[in-house]
């Protein structure tokens, strides 16, 4: 049977199929200059310690002003585009972040007794478990979940309870771990180990500023649809509608703006002033003494009939 041909180095992940190591202490270090000699001061090394800082601060930083300032949705006029520039930028960095932890194990002596097949295994379950972890994660989240879409205004409806964040509360820094771990003890790699507590301790700084704003986010959410909740819905009879006014306030009305006299009909401003009521002049009881007697004006009154005649006597 043929041996399998190797897979091409230009391949991403062929280095962890086949590792390289090189030795420069006993299998066991028993002084501390041999200690010292298992770390080397190279570039690789800083840039991944750099790298690994940066990325947290750089989303967050990112996240939260845009947050409060919209300033990605407002260049891209959308919530869910600058999701996904946002979230394209992450994984960008933080698989330059891989590549530099892979550089940097590399360029490190190994550790002969790292080699024993327990730890290899050990390597492989752990770097499982963390991809396991990592990928799952995604998948239950979704882009918008994982990748900050609640600083965007994406929220989810409610809180995932399902594998893997039934068993940890935040599996995709854990897995990152794990395999960071894995992959360093695979390289039998004592500087690689150290790495992977640095990758740890820069997330658990990460969670304590991340966990709080996101609660907040949340929080602010649930007031705000308990607020809409509790107001009142507008009735037929409530403020929001005007009053209907009665029949009987619009005859007064009318009947109150009608003109008293004809005068007042040719008057075309409803605001004028009430024109006073005359006096009612009474008629003399009686003629004074050599007064000729005049003709009573006939009249007609709803209250009396024609009268007509003269009153002459003295």
């Amino acid at each position: 049977m043929s041996k399998l041909p190797p897979i091409p180095s230009w391949i991403p992940g062929s280095d962890l199929l086949h590792p390289t190591f090189r030795y420069t202490t006993p299998a066991i270090p028993s002084t501390v200059d041999e200690l010292h000699k298992l770390f080397e001061p190279k570039t690789s090394l800083y840039a991944f310690v750099a790298m690994t800082a940066f990325n947290p601060v750089f989303w967050n930083f990112v996240a939260r002003n845009e947050y409060r300032n919209k300033t990605i949705t407002k260049v891209v006029r959308s919530p869910l585009v600058g999701c996904y520039l946002l979230a394209i930028t992450i994984f960008s960095i933080s698989a330059f972040r891989d590549h530099l932890f892979l550089g940097a194990v590399k360029d490190q002596p190994s550790l002969a007794i790292l080699g024993h097949p327990a730890i290899k295994a050990a390597a492989i379950a752990l770097f499982a478990s963390g991809q396991t972890f990592v990928i799952t994660s995604m998948w239950a989240l979704g882009v918008t979940g994982t990748y900050l879409g609640d600083y965007f205004g994406i929220l989810m409806s409610h809180r995932v309870t399902s594998f893997p964040f039934n068993v940890l509360s935040d599996p995709m820094y854990v897995g990152s771990f794990l395999t960071h771990l894995g992959t360093a003890l695979w390289f039998q790699s004592p500087a690689g180990i150290v790495l992977a507590a640095w990758v740890w301790i820069v997330y658990a700084i990460a969670l304590k500023f991340e966990g709080p704003f996101t609660d907040k986010i949340y929080s602010a959410k649930n007031k705000k649809t308990d607020g809409d909740s509790s107001s009142p819905v507008p009735t037929p009879t409530s403020a929001s509608f005007p009053a209907t006014p009665s029949r009987r306030s619009g005859r007064l009305a009318a009947k109150a703006s009608a003109p008293n006299s004809d005068a007042d009909s040719d008057s075309g401003s409803a605001s004028a002033a009430p024109i006073k009521a005359t006096p009612r002049k009474t008629a003399r009881k009686s003629v004074a003494r050599g007064e000729v007697a005049t003709p009573r004006r006939v009249t007609r009154s709803r209250s009396q009939g024609l009268a007509s005649g003269v009153s002459g006597e003295e």
